[in-house]
């Protein structure tokens, strides 16, 4: 199946996913965390693709949408960003001088 199927709509604060010919619909909500939240999902027993398939394509197509808008981050960008946090979190901190004790 194509992503050309789908059809994508923005109504902030939601992403709406819909494939076309068939009541396959999916809802998510951006929020203040940097992921999706799924709020609703249509099914139809009659399309050409298991429900289960629509919402794992639904889901990708969404969160790269949402990327487009900058409402998320990828993994990676937000592995990085945890990354530079410690890295200055460590720089921050004063040293420790551990010392032996007397022999």
């Amino acid at each position: 199946m194509t992503h050309s199927n789908l059809r994508v709509e923005v109504h902030d604060p939601y992403i709406l996913v819909g494939m076309r010919g068939t009541c396959l619909r999916a809802r998510y909500r951006k929020q203040d965390a940097p992921w999706l939240v799924p709020e609703e999902y249509g099914e139809d027993p009659e399309a050409a693709i298991p429900f289960s398939q629509f919402r794992a394509i639904a889901w990708e197509v969404a969160n790269e949408a949402a990327r487009q808008l900058g409402w998320v981050r990828s993994c990676k960008d937000l592995h990085e960003a945890v990354k530079r946090a410690a890295s200055v979190q460590a720089n921050d901190e004063p040293s420790r001088t551990v010392m032996s004790p007397p022999r």
